[in-house]
């Protein structure tokens, strides 16, 4: 048996258990594209354990919640403006098809090719770049031209699979009632854990935003702040359909409806007000 990762550090490097600081984590949930596409960010809850705030991912990705705080730079400005203000260290969402510019909407391909070399090439020594991707292999035909052979042969690196990494820090930092199988997002398994520790049902995601039941100090308050604060009624007048459809860079399937609706009854209930969902929150308690 192994020894247990090491997670005093908030190094990736670290926990990987290696010295390359450019870090390609693959995730095959990148490679779903149209209605399929979902959960994208599935994997930025685990990666900002270790202090990476600075993200660069499509800017679809961004559909009004976010579940942890982060430094977006959407990859379209990439594109457009380059990376000469980019921070480090980064962490960058690009699928191989959004690589090789096969990917396409109705204004412009997906190609960032350049911009991943223009990154690997900005970054200071030693400082991470991360690069969540759906292959182990990813491909730049334009400045690779041998066929078949990957990029990041050119460049020391580490690869490795994000659904290992979450599994081995699961087995050593948290006691979730989820299963792999239910989510691969790591906040969701953090809610688990702390309501569990409370005697609650945690065994399904729906459990978890159960507001007439959970504790004060659960994470699962969190979303409705950043949707009070994002003004979420006045963005669509359909706002359980609104918040389902922001629920789906996060969750890869299952009842985000009922998420959704277990969120909405609870604003609805403080009339989008954050004085009036801090006063339900914490007067609940007193009262169960």
């Amino acid at each position: 048996m192994t020894d247990p990762p090491d997670v005093e550090t908030p190094a990736l490097a670290d926990f990987i258990g290696t010295r390359d600081s450019f870090l390609v984590v693959r995730d095959p949930q990148l490679s779903k594209t149209g209605s399929h596409a979902r959960a994208q960010l599935r994997s930025l809850p685990f990666l900002a354990q270790f202090g990476l705030q600075h993200v660069a991912h499509p800017g679809i990705y961004d559909n009004g919640l976010r579940l942890v705080e982060y430094d977006l730079v959407a990859n379209e400005n990439l594109r457009a403006n380059g990376v000469k203000d980019v921070g480090f260290p980064l962490i960058h969402y690009v699928s191989q098809e959004m690589l090789t510019g096969e990917l396409q909407d109705r204004e412009s391909a997906f190609d960032d090719q350049d911009i991943v070399r223009r990154l690997l090439r900005k970054r200071p020594e030693g400082v991470p770049y991360v690069l969540i991707t759906d292959t182990s292999t990813p491909r730049m035909p334009r400045h690779t031209q041998k066929p078949g052979k990957s990029f990041i042969d050119e460049f020391e690196c580490t690869v490795t699979e994000y659904k290992g990494l979450l599994k081995r820090y699961l087995q050593y930092n948290l006691h979730s009632d989820l299963s792999l199988s239910s989510t691969q997002n790591l906040y969701f398994h953090q809610i688990s854990a702390h309501h569990q520790q409370a005697g609650l049902k945690a065994s399904s995601i729906p459990e978890l935003f159960d507001y007439t039941e959970i504790p004060a100090d659960s994470p699962a308050w969190d979303p409705l702040y950043y949707l009070i604060r994002e003004d979420v009624e006045q963005v669509l007048d359909d706002y359980s359909e609104r918040i389902r459809e922001a629920l789906r860079s996060w969750t890869e399937w299952g009842p985000t409806q009922e998420i959704a609706n277990s969120m909405l009854d609870a604003l609805e209930r403080v009339d989008f007000e954050e004085p009036r969902l801090d006063d339900y929150r914490y007067r609940h308690q007193k009262n169960t």
